[in-house]
């Protein structure tokens, strides 16, 4: 935790440089992707997302843009994280345009034989936005989902190997990529989670998403009709949670 802790102060400093957008602090992210280098495309036409220049890898864009896990590959060094499933630390606001921002989470299964999940194709929360308090950086704001389930009608087991996904959508459309690998352990062989690395900042806030296929009103687009709003159950039950935290 101290290292993080250094590791997010030394970027802190450095925010012109990095060009980076989300960590997660709980469990521990796959590896530092805050990582922009090379030529960016006003300055070199063959920019892509990732290029190689002189055998090393660069990220005009920045490294967490790429899928499925920011340009990072599988990490050895795994957390331990319940096999009932727990919680999941975000801190949002490394990079200007995220004043809003909508946020999925996903999970990747190991199966037999297998190195890294093959895709990373199972949500196991419903979307949600947040709102921040700036449209500039606010690297230190952070939020905590207490309890993310695991794939349900899904069997788990202790020792299994799972990588969590988090997608950041930026208010202009585009997805970056974090990951963190765990390995599913017994509640009592995780570390507490606590105040300290599971908390909800003042400044962000929660905006429910709903359907309107079915509201109807004079001032809306003829392709919206009928009468009704209908949230989420499960959104509203994670909102409740992330209030009473």
């Amino acid at each position: 935790m101290l290292a993080l802790c250094l590791i997010l102060a030394a970027l802190t400093l450095h925010l012109d440089l990095v060009r980076a957008h989300t960590v997660i602090t709980y469990p521990l992210w796959r590896g530092n992707n805050l990582v922009t280098n090379g030529t960016r495309p006003e300055y070199d036409m063959s920019a892509t997302g990732e290029n190689y220049v002189d055998g090393q890898r660069t990220f005009p864009y920045g490294q967490q843009w790429m899928y499925p896990c920011g340009g990072m590959p599988m990490s050895t060094n795994r957390s331990l994280w319940p096999v009932s499933g727990g919680a999941l630390a975000i801190q949002p606001g490394w990079f200007t345009g995220h004043k809003t921002a909508m946020f999925y989470v996903n999970i990747g299964i190991n199966g037999p034989g297998e190195v890294a999940p093959p895709n990373m194709s199972h949500p196991v929360v419903p979307p949600f936005q947040i709102t921040g308090p700036t449209n500039s950086e606010y690297p230190g704001a952070s939020f905590c989902l207490p309890q993310v389930p695991l794939v349900p009608n899904l069997t788990f087991n202790i020792g299994d190997n799972v990588t969590i996904q988090v997608i950041e959508t930026a208010q202009h459309g585009a997805a970056i990529y974090n990951c963190a690998d765990v390995t599913l352990a017994d509640p009592a062989d995780v570390p507490e989670v606590n105040a300290s690395n599971c908390f909800n900042s003042s400044d962000l806030s929660f905006q429910l998403i709903y359907a309107t296929a079915n509201l109807s009103s004079g001032a809306l687009p003829t392709a919206i009709a009928s009468s009704r709003v209908s949230l989420t159950l499960p959104m509203l039950i994670m909102m409740l949670v992330f209030v009473l935290w």
